[in-house]
């Protein structure tokens, strides 16, 4: 299946919906662009997007960096103004990271914690008594 670019949708769209062809243009580069601004903030590790399936922050992925971002702010020069704010730009970044960090650790316990009930409650684990 080819994908097809959005604006050549825009067109068959309005004119099934009877609405101007740049309401649906701004209506979808709204939602793609509030999409995008969900997957790169960090603000939640998992997104579901209906019609696309769920993006799944790696979390290999967010551990090296926290370390790699660790590793860049302790030799990190300060001594100019632009470095200051660069430095304050990878301290936020790094903030962010430790938040879904921490998610996705609950998350893990959570999921581990759902497992062990269920195989507690089990009948195979009860066949001894």
């Amino acid at each position: 299946m080819n994908p097809k670019k959005s604006n050549i949708l825009y067109r068959p769209i309005s004119e099934e919906l009877n609405v101007d062809e740049d309401l649906v243009e701004d209506l979808v580069q709204f939602y793609y662009k509030e999409l995008r601004l969900k997957l790169t903030s960090l603000d939640s590790p998992r997104i579901n997007v209906e019609g696309l399936g769920h993006f799944v922050v790696k979390p290999k992925t967010v551990r090296n960096n926290i370390d790699k971002i660790s590793k860049l702010l302790d030799n990190h020069d300060t001594s100019t103004y632009n470095a200051y704010f660069h430095k304050k730009m990878i301290e936020t970044k790094l903030e962010l990271l430790v938040k879904v960090e921490k998610k996705i650790v609950e998350q893990e316990e959570v999921k581990n914690n759902y497992k062990k009930e269920s195989d507690e409650s089990s009948p195979e684990s009860n066949m001894g008594e």
